[in-house]
């Protein structure tokens, strides 16, 4: 299944019975259901901003806000946030880590709550750990977050009453503190990456002298060791006060009768001890004089940043502060835009780039602009930047990059209110969530269009120039550079700096107005032969007289939207020769590489302000065109993925991207040691060369010559297949296809057969041997992971009972490597059953560790494994382990996004159609006796390899 993995990777290259205290009466009456909303409720300055209707707002007597809104996607759950305000900046130098690590200890017991009950507790109510029940930390706040997927009494209750417990009543005994420090530290250490290490760096060079520089909220290992349980406690009753806190709940209830479980469950909390006082974060020195900033690591991207520093500020949210900063906005896309340009260039030295702007509350905010180039090429980056920042602030933008840019301001606004009403629950409390503190109004996307409506015809280029220009008024420029090797230090980027400077700038030209090139195919729309409709799926099918089949499921899960992904026989199989390297190839640069008739850039102009995706992806039997839209964009999207997988472009500004990007990032990809056996573990099962990950020489000699030929004999009349799912009329999405793939020339009615190619040699294994791979990565990371051979899905039975054994799994090895032995923050337990590759699939069960624990902690997983094959499990771990999968499997019903998968096959694979009737019948049916049988039936040590991952940076032993 490695070839699936590899794909997505490319584009990258979440009932115990308990004793509850009393229900406590708020003395008294929470003020909400006001006509001001939060103006009176948080106590927030009232301006001419329209705040969201549909949110209630109140504070308790004792000072704890809340926020509630009823909203029904999904159906019949909720969604609980609660918010600190309190984060790392808050710790004094012997507490550094600790905020964090009061967020760990606060699930592991309370008052109410045995020690270790309390996600078992969610659990059992259909609560995934990591997915549904999670919380952060940051530098000025900390999130606990629920997603109940059924909000009835009882998950109400106890997602309220353990919100309470995490509210004041967590333990910290010694015992369970001193338990957790590994985790805390292993942790640290997963998060241990190059990324992570250029924050720092850049924080402690732009922003010397405040607490940003040296209180991150992953801390250090001297205080997460050594900090007795009693410092944890006593921060945690300073900080985790009513006052600083703000529950958050979104969901399908009744907001009265949740207004009234809030003041009972929570109106008796009250503050332990004194009141913590706000840290005194420092401040930036404004007057800096320009400074320069190396720095070095070998997994590093090169690129350079401009920066400058303003002062804070956090203005009252009214519609002349909200009109500023969509003029700030609209300069900041047009400069980014200018980058995309400039890297979609043949022979650019850019990988990309991008101008932001980071709030540093209270000591800054931040503007920078940062490019990434190929490697080594950090002195062009640079030169690049310097001259294209110059040049907008010279000359400014010019009035057809406006035009661009406010046409898709234009669209995104107008989807989001459209789209209103399929917010999720979850993210509508996220949203609240991030206000909560903040001198801010939740709005509603209605809302925030009509005031688009009001004030676009007032926004002229001036204005925009004149913002883009404040955005960069303040301290004097801070460049940095990053490079995996550098020499000449900070005196090198000066004089870089000052080469650049005195080069003159030209005022930017208008360029030529671009047009698409698919406006028509064929000789006319393609005529329907074939109409039916699969009844209790609600999936019409459709065939046109060219053999291209349309299959439309009509939802209202997400109005306004709809959801498309087009299928073309041939993927990976089809391009001959051609390695996974030319595939990886294909799909990371194909949006680049455009098509005959238009570049990249040209489809940018003329796609401005529609919802269009561009691209493509191989799969390994065939291509994937997907994506979303709209429905009046539906007919264009057709044209734009037609004209895609039809008439590809293969331009040389995308294999140049492909070039330069190898370099740049294939050490990023091994100097991750999850990633490395997520990469290298197919080629312990397997010698076949379509199941390795390709090495960096490799990657580089792929280039589109070398299938262009095989890519367009197969494109010429291989079998298509769309699906069409969403708020969309059904006789619309016919006429739209009709219009494009509909009228192509006769395509193949059958897929070609690939039989030969789906066959695989596994090697022999016995898990006596331990594959050795190294990373190049901090010393202290090392994986170790066991993987047995398992089969392909069409035993749809072993796929169903394999992914509830995962889940069992995963529950044995948090239990015995993170919570007793403390060996890893997370346990990675993974299962992939092929329908692309004959008798192929893999179960896998990995750590991320300490090397010293590499052996011990190796050793211990065959052993979780091997319980599961000897000892029926019980039936409370079931029970854990099968409720939320079973409740994701129920929501994913009234969820697009499971539906276009369903739906993208429903004519060529119609026989796996009865796989979404009797999946839910089938994982309730199964046993503890089924598990185990599966589990001697595959997860035995003659099935088995296991694979150990160290870093090259270690010294010999």
């Amino acid at each position: 299944m490695l070839s699936k993995t590899l794909y997505a990777l490319g584009v990258s290259v979440a009932a115990l019975a308990f004793t509850a205290p009393a229900l406590a009466q708020d003395t008294v009456a929470p003020h909400s259901s006001n006509p001001n909303g939060p103006v009176s409720a948080w106590d927030v300055e009232a301006t001419d901003v329209e705040p969201d209707a549909e949110i209630v707002y109140g504070t308790l007597s004792n000072g704890m806000k809340y926020a509630i809104r009823k909203n029904e996607t999904p159906k019949g759950a909720a969604s609980f946030r609660m918010h600190f305000d309190f984060g790392s900046l808050y710790e004094s130098e012997e507490e550094r880590g600790l905020a964090h690590f009061i967020e760990h200890m606060v699930f592991n017991g309370s008052t109410n709550v045995p020690e270790g009950e309390m996600i078992p507790i969610l659990e059992r109510l259909g609560l995934a750990f990591g997915a549904d029940t999670n919380a952060y930390t940051n530098f000025d706040e900390t999130v606990y977050k629920l997603d109940a997927p059924t909000a009835n009494d009882e998950a109400i209750d106890t997602s309220l009453f353990l919100l309470r417990e995490v509210a004041g009543e967590a333990s910290f005994t010694p015992s369970a503190v001193d338990s957790e420090r590994e985790i805390i530290t292993s942790e640290r250490r997963a998060r241990d990456s190059v990324q992570l290490r250029t924050i720092i760096d850049r924080l402690a060079f732009q922003i010397p002298d405040t607490l940003y520089d040296d209180r991150l909220p992953i801390g250090l290992e001297t205080v997460l060791r050594g900090a007795p349980a009693s410092r944890l406690k006593a921060l945690y009753h300073r900080y985790y006060r009513p006052e600083n806190a703000t529950l958050v709940v979104v969901g399908d209830f009744d907001v009265a009768d949740m207004e009234r479980r809030i003041a009972e469950r929570f109106g008796d909390w009250q503050g332990v001890g004194p009141a913590g006082a706000k840290p005194d974060i420092g401040s930036v020195d404004l007057e800096r004089p320009m400074a320069f900033d190396v720095f070095t690591d070998p997994a590093s991207v090169s690129g350079a940043t401009i920066s400058i520093a303003r002062p804070y500020s956090d203005p009252a949210d009214t519609i002349a502060e909200r009109r500023t900063e969509t003029l700030e906005q609209l300069g900041t896309a047009i400069m980014n835009r200018r980058l995309q340009r400039i890297a979609g260039q043949e022979n650019s030295q850019l990988l990309g780039g991008s101008m932001f702007v980071e709030p540093l509350p209270p000591v800054a905010k931040m503007t920078s602009l940062s490019v990434g180039t190929g490697e080594g090429l950090w002195k062009e980056g640079l030169t690049i930047a310097e001259n294209e920042l110059r040049r907008a602030l010279q000359y400014g933008f010019t009035q057809n990059e406006l035009n661009e840019a406010m046409a898709n301001a234009e669209t995104g606004r107008r989807n989001a209110a459209e789209q209103a009403g399929g917010r999720s629950s979850a993210g509508l409390a996220d949203a609240i969530v991030a206000v909560a503190g903040e001198n801010d109004f939740v709005t509603s996307p209605v809302w925030r269009y009509a005031l688009w409506q009001g004030i676009k015809d007032t926004i002229t280029l001036d204005a925009v120039n004149a913002a883009f220009r404040t955005l960069w008024t303040g301290s004097q420029p801070l460049i940095s550079v990053t490079a995996k090797e550098f020499e000449g230090g900070e005196d090198a980027v000066a004089a870089a700096w000052t080469e650049s400077a005195a080069v003159a700038v030209e005022a930017p030209t208008e360029g030529a107005a671009a047009s698409f090139a698919y406006d028509t195919f064929g000789d006319g729309p393609g005529q329907v032969v074939s109409d039916t409709t699969i009844d209790d799926l609600g999936i019409r099918t459709v065939t046109f007289d060219n053999n291209v089949r349309l299959n439309i499921k009509q939802t209202d899960f997400e109005p306004g939207a709809v959801r498309f992904q087009i299928g073309m026989d041939g993927g990976l199989f089809a391009l001959g020769d051609a390695s996974p390297a030319n595939a990886l190839l294909l799909q990371i640069a194909s949006p680049r590489a455009g098509t005959q008739g238009n570049s990249f850039d040209e489809l940018q102009q003329v796609l401005a302000g529609r919802n269009i995706t561009v691209g493509f992806a191989p799969g390994t039997d065939e291509f994937i065109a997907a994506g979303a839209t709209t429905p009046a964009d539906l007919a264009l999207q057709m044209k734009v993925s037609a004209a895609y997988l039809t008439d590809f472009g293969f331009r040389p500004e995308a294999q140049s991207y492909w070039n330069s990007l190898i370099g740049a990032v294939y050490g990023q990809l091994t100097s991750q040691p999850q990633l490395v056996y997520t990469l290298q573990r197919s080629t312990t099962l397997t010698d076949d060369p379509r199941q390795a990950f390709p090495s960096q020489e490799e990657l580089a000699a792929a280039n589109f010559a070398s299938f262009r030929d095989a890519y367009l004999a197969n494109a010429a009349d291989a079998p298509i297949e769309i699906a069409v799912v969403g708020d969309i009329d059904p006789n619309a999405a016919i006429a739209a296809v009709a219009q494009s793939f509909g009228a192509l020339p006769d395509r193949k009615a059958t897929a070609t057969d690939y039989s030969a190619q789906r066959e695989i040699v596994f090697k022999d294994v016995s898990g006596d041997d331990v594959a050795t791979f190294m990373h190049s990565g901090p010393a202290d990371q090392a994986v170790v992971g066991s993987v047995w051979r398992t089969s392909d899905d069409s035993d749809f039975h072993d796929v169903v009972a394999m992914n509830l054994l995962l889940g069992v799994i995963d529950l044995y090895a948090t239990e015995t490597l993170r919570e007793k032995f403390a060996a890893t923050y997370s346990p990675s337990v993974e299962s992939a059953m092929s329908s692309d590759f004959m008798d192929d699939g893999s179960f896998s069960l990995s750590a991320v560790v300490d090397p010293k624990m590499a052996d011990e902690v190796l050793a211990l997983i065959p052993n979780l494994v091997a319980r599961l094959r000897d000892t029926p499990v019980d039936d409370d771990t079931l029970l854990r382990a099968r409720q939320p999968i079973l409740e994701r499997l129920r929501q994913s019903r009234r969820n697009n996004a499971f539906w276009i998968g369903v739906a993208s096959t429903a004519q060529s694979e119609a026989e796996r159609l009865e796989r979404v009737r009797e999946e839910e019948a089938v994982l309730t049916s199964l046993t503890p006796d089924d598990l185990m049988k599966l589990a001697r039936k595959y997860l035995t040590p003659e099935r088995r390899a296991d694979i150990r991952v160290l870093s090259s940076q270690a010294a010999p032993e």
